[in-house]
């Protein structure tokens, strides 16, 4: 009590809440102060001005006359309300009865709580948790009360009869209705919402062995749509939700939010993920404006809390290879089967350029059988200085030999003392890639802070920092041709080895030899960084009122370089055939992007209850964003020293310079009202005013509202007999109508894209005709716009039902809607080509997405040491152009009216032709291919009867003797996830899927001999011939002949269930962890995409189609998880 005592405290408060005043004698003292909220709910505004006065003559002034006491244990002090009765001052309690009750407070997955206050109910005694989630304290005998509370828990009231040890689980708030969830410009309570509106927080998200917040996200939410072009390190997640928005797909994106602003979300660390926030319809998503039109995705990051100073730390190792890898075919295999591809197209079909002998066969099949004793070269008879190639090379594993290495690791500090509170992280992330030739390496660091100090009880600042730096590197890949992300080529022949026996690289000039390039070429390296400062304030100028402001500042630049190096090509015994012609001359290209962006929002809210059943709450604001775009490109031939990658050091006589500079703006000034009667019946009614620089003056401004209500029937007086069944239903409807600006974020260097309403005039600085002594540069004439040109707009139309029964444990919630898009931005009606330009685009038709979403989720506890839950997600949706000026003959290779997104157009697959009699009498089939039909073609259905078989005119009315036979939008996505926690003991899994989903292959993984020069998988072995009419695959032809054309019989089914995460971790028992000196050390091993359920053809990854791409990973992750 000495130390408390000596401390002095000065303070000028007028009118403040109490909980303000003891905020500030905390921030002043470092003492922090326990209480039950409650029983300061009813204290009138206090006005007190002290100057050096102790702690304890400050509290006994300060709750004189309000029936509360106050109680100083070390660094803590409860503050409860007095005994009814007190025949004694304050050392009544010393003749009384008391014992010691001793405990430990954990969360549901049994991590110790820190900071938990533990309150004597209707006293001030207390105290809180340690650093092990342990507690002391000393009660009276008889039977009492213990509240164990704190932010982000649902309170606990514990009786201690009989009890001198209590464990406690506290169930995190998000588990009942009191969940506050983040919408625009505030929050609202879960139970209040009327929109649709989904949440994830940061415990979906732990665990995962995972390099994005996308990855993490997938399955998840119901209708929130994520995909990833490939499995390169350094690949990001796409974003959609509730499917195609608009016919201009790069235009109909979702606002993606990260602390309020707009930011790439594959740019920030996962482990400092809070919480992510979907607004799905119009009526969620409508106080955000023009770029809300196709949803909002609102990512928190974790924000400073006032507790004593914790430090914590993630960390994993990951090893990855791919979830699936096309097979190749061996050379035995490949030279059999492209000498009969060959002979096969002698009769009325396409022969080969290059051709095998018979000596190929010969010599490959004994290096087949004995690779020791054989080589896999022979001095070609034709060309003395070049090899024949017979060997066996299987590139793929070759290329992809093991298992690639991804650390991940985040430290984070938090903690404040009184009034200010921070959290700071620094994370990392390095991914190396599968092709460990090419170099790949991928790193990204992510340092953040963030501050929150409540300088007065009704001024607070807050400041946030983030920065986000990127390393990427690989070896640059060919200039002619490109190089795949996967590195893989679709002509990579199993008969060159890597090397000939000489050491040097195969290839010969007339093949891409994958290695030769990766030891040979430059690089390719990518540094970028991405920093955001904001600074903030909230002000409580008057009761009921509080002003919230912000203003951000971004600064990104990117800098890109690739370096291509000519390496020279060996022949026989080492002879110099020449320069490796794809990588030949010798350049440098180099970009350089430079962003700035700026952000102020600023909103005031007024809040209050009338009459206890009137709740009104309504909300006004201002929102303002600007970001400029300026990109400088370069590129020269011929450097002085190839090796060296000095753009300056150059002999080329007309190096590229390029570049470009766009910005734009938006202002919005908005309003959001809730009104809620009795806690049954809610309405919320949202406006924004928008305003974007992408259109002219008189264009520029558009006013868009929305409507939702609900209607919480399990409030009614009707229900109380069932509350305990039913604890809460709540019927959802709205509707809105929202403007999209059109923006396409994936081409920010074009003028068309910023400024749309401006004629401009192309100009072509490489014209092919020369002036003076040098090519000349022309200015075209200026494309026409529109006068009538302005926003696209998308009205939705929502319908929800959510509920929790039996006792909150099964909850859930159901929507169903329609989303109308009109006015898309399309081409304009044909103009007569003497006018010399294309006609101004227009804004014309109607896009209808229909779907639903269903969520529905089980948790529950048996006995003292084991909980449990389950969590369901399933939603579906497809898209109806209705309305389509264009098109008018209805080419379905183009939108047209009436058109189902995604459609799959093709030819019903009757059977092969076994017979040449049977070709001769069955239709036609010449004009599909010109060649000569032999057994093992296709035969296709005469659909029109017509008695032969046709493209029509391509039109729906009249396709010849095709049909709709598929359709490749998914639908029926799903996610499962479950969790089970046993004493120290976690375990999670998580499944996600497609339900239906129709895919058309068209590449040479499936079909094998598109062309002479690619090369079949093993899985185009089963190919008919006489001895093998029931193949898989028709005869063998180079192109495939009119086989390939999209039909029934290859038509695949793309659906899939995967096992996208399983986790088994342990948290260390406490009697290890103090001897440690650690709050809580948990260990875990996790793996992701281990097994994959589908029917799709053998050699693709469901969600990635394209072989020659860099294959998703199956990983398998060891981590550790400590707090001090």
């Amino acid at each position: 009590m000495g130390n408390v005592r000596a401390q002095r405290i000065n303070l000028n408060q007028h009118k403040a809440q109490l909980k303000n005043i003891l905020i500030e004698i905390s921030r002043q003292s470092g003492y922090t102060f326990i209480y039950d909220e409650n029983d300061l709910k009813n204290i009138k505004p206090i006005t007190i001005s002290a100057n050096n006065k102790s702690i304890t003559s400050l509290l006994d002034e300060l709750l004189v006359e309000k029936s509360l006491d106050y109680q100083i244990k070390g660094r803590s002090i409860a503050i409860g309300r007095k005994p009814a009765i007190q025949p004694i001052a304050r050392n009544v309690n010393d003749n009384i009865q008391k014992r010691t009750i001793t405990g430990r407070v954990t969360n549901e997955n049994g991590q110790a709580l820190p900071g938990i206050n533990v309150l004597l109910k209707g006293s001030s005694i207390g105290t809180s948790t340690n650093a092990q989630g342990e507690f002391s304290l000393t009660v009276p005998e008889s039977n009492s009360l213990l509240i164990i509370s704190s932010v982000g828990y649902a309170t606990a009231e514990i009786p201690t009869q009989g009890k001198n040890e209590i464990n406690v689980v506290l169930k995190a708030a998000n588990s009942n209705l009191e969940e506050v969830v983040v919408v625009g410009f505030g929050t609202q309570k879960k139970e209040n919402l009327t929109g649709a509106v989904s949440t994830v927080s940061a415990k979906r998200l732990a665990d995962r062995p995972i390099a994005n917040l996308g990855q993490g996200l997938q399955g998840l939410v119901p209708n929130l749509n994520i995909t990833s072009a490939n499995g390169k390190p350094g690949t990001g997640s796409q974003f959609n939700i509730r499917g195609t928005g608009s016919i201009n797909g790069g235009t109909a994106s979702p606002l993606i939010l990260v602390d309020g602003v707009q930011r790439d979300p594959n740019s920030i660390d996962p482990s400092d993920v809070e919480n992510v926030t979907v607004l799905k319809d119009a009526a969620a998503a409508a106080i955000y404006g023009g770029r809300a039109a196709y949803g909002v995705i609102l990512i928190q990051t974790k924000n400073p809390k006032s507790q004593n100073p914790q430090i914590n730390y993630s960390g994993e190792y990951t090893v990855s290879r791919p979830t699936k890898m096309a097979k190749y075919i061996n050379s035995i295999d490949y030279i059999r089967m492209h000498r009969q591809a060959n002979r096969n197209g002698q009769d009325g079909g396409t022969t080969a350029t290059e051709s095998f002998t018979e000596q190929d066969s010969i010599l490959a099949n004994a290096y087949f059988n004995d690779p020791i004793n054989n080589l896999p070269v022979y001095v070609d008879p034709s060309n003395p200085a070049k090899y024949r190639y017979v060997g066996n090379t299987d590139w793929i594993k070759e290329q992809y030999p093991g298992w690639a290495p991804m650390q991940r690791h985040n430290l984070s500090l938090q903690g404040g003392r009184g009034a200010t509170s921070v959290i700071t992280s620094l994370g990392y992330l390095q991914q190396k890639g599968l092709f460990k030739e090419a170099g790949q390496k991928y790193q990204r660091l992510n340092p953040s802070m963030k501050v929150n100090s409540e300088i007065t009880d009704w001024l607070t600042l807050t400041g946030n920092f983030a920065l986000t730096h990127i390393d990427d590197k690989e070896t640059a890949g060919v200039v002619t041709g490109g190089t795949s992300s996967g590195w893989i080529s679709g002509d990579l022949r199993p008969t060159m080895p890597i090397r000939h026996p000489d050491g040097n690289f195969s290839g010969q000039g007339s093949f891409t030899n994958p290695f030769a390039v990766a030891a040979n070429n430059g690089k390719r390296k990518r540094y970028s960084n991405d920093l955001w400062l904001t600074g903030g304030v909230k002000i409580k100028p008057i009761e009921h009122v509080s002003v919230v402001a912000d203003y951000t500042w971004n600064a990104y630049n990117n800098f890109l370089q690739s370096h291509q190096i000519p390496f020279k090509e060996y022949g026989v015994n080492g002879i110099l055939l020449g320069t490796f012609p794809w990588t030949n001359p010798s350049s440098v290209s180099e970009t350089t992007d430079n962003h700035n962006y700026f952000a102020l929002n600023a909103f005031a809210t007024y809040e209050n209850t009338f009459a206890e059943k009137h709740y009104f709450k309504a909300m006004v604001g201002i929102n303002r964003e600007s970001s400029r775009y300026k990109r400088l490109g370069i590129f020269a031939n011929n450097l002085v020293d190839p090796t060296k990658p000095a753009i300056n050091l150059n002999n080329d006589p007309r190096p590229s310079v390029t570049g470009a500079e766009n910005e734009w703006a938006l202002f919005g000034t908005v309003f959001r009202l809730n009104y809620i009667f009795d806690k049954k019946y809610l309405l919320e009614i949202n406006g924004r005013y928008d305003g974007s620089s992408r259109f002219s003056a008189d264009k520029r401004y558009v006013f868009t509202p929305s409507v939702s209500a609900g209607w919480r029937i399990s409030e009614e007086n009707f229900m109380e007999g069932i509350k305990d069944v039913v604890n809460d239903l709540k019927l959802r409807g709205s509707y809105g109508e929202l403007p999209n600006q059109g923006f396409n974020s994936d081409d920010l260097y074009s003028a068309s894209n910023f400024y749309p309403y401006l004629p401009t005039m192309p100009v072509n600085n490489s014209v092919g005709y020369i002036f003076g002594n040098q090519t000349g540069v022309s200015v075209g004439a200026p494309g026409l716009v529109s006068t009538n040109f302005t926003w696209e707009k998308s009205a939705t139309t929502n319908f929800g039902l959510d509920f929790a029964l039996l006792k909150n444990r099964l909850t859930g919630s159901f929507d169903l809607y329609e989303r109308r898009t009109r006015d898309m931005l399309v081409a304009g009606v044909p103009l007569p080509s003497v006018l010399g330009t294309a006609a101004p685009s227009q804004n014309a038709g109607t896009l209808v997405t229909k779907g639903w979403e269903l969520s529905v989720g089980w948790n529950d506890r048996i006995g003292d040491d084991l909980s449990y839950d389950v969590m369901l997600s399933l939603s579906d949706n497809h898209a109806k152009l209705t309305k389509y000026p264009l098109n008018t003959t209805k080419i379905f290779n183009n939108w047209y009216e009436g058109k189902l997104d995604g459609e799959i157009w093709g030819f019903e697959t009757q059977d092969y032709f076994q017979s040449q009699e049977e070709i001769d009498s069955a239709p036609k089939q010449t004009q599909i291919w010109g060649g000569s039909w032999r057994p093992g073609d296709i035969r296709y259905a005469d659909l029109n009867n017509d008695g032969k078989i046709d493209f029509g005119n391509n039109t729906v009315g009249n396709p010849g003797d095709r049909k709709i036979i598929g359709n490749s939008t998914p639908r029926y996505s799903f996610g499962l996830n479950m969790g089970l926690n046993y004493k120290n003991f976690d375990f999670s899994a998580f499944l996600q899927g497609i339900g239906k989903r129709d895919t058309w292959i068209s590449n040479s993984a499936f079909w094998g001999f598109t062309s002479e020069w690619n090369v079949p998988f093993v899985y185009a072995t089963d190919y008919w011939t006489p001895e093998n009419r029931n193949a898989y695959f028709p005869r063998l032809r180079f192109n495939n002949g009119g086989n390939s054309q999209q039909q029934t019989k290859y038509l695949q089914n793309a659906a899939y269930l995967r096992v996208k995460q399983l986790t088994l971790g342990y948290s260390l028992p406490k009697r290890w962890t103090e001897k440690a000196k650690l709050g809580r050390a948990r260990v875990y091993i996790s793996g992701q995409n281990l097994l994959t359920f589908t029917s799709l053809f053998d050699a693709f990854d469901p969600e990635v189609l394209n072989f020659q791409d860099a294959p998703q990973s199956k990983s398998v992750a060891f981590g550790l998880q400590l707090g001090f």
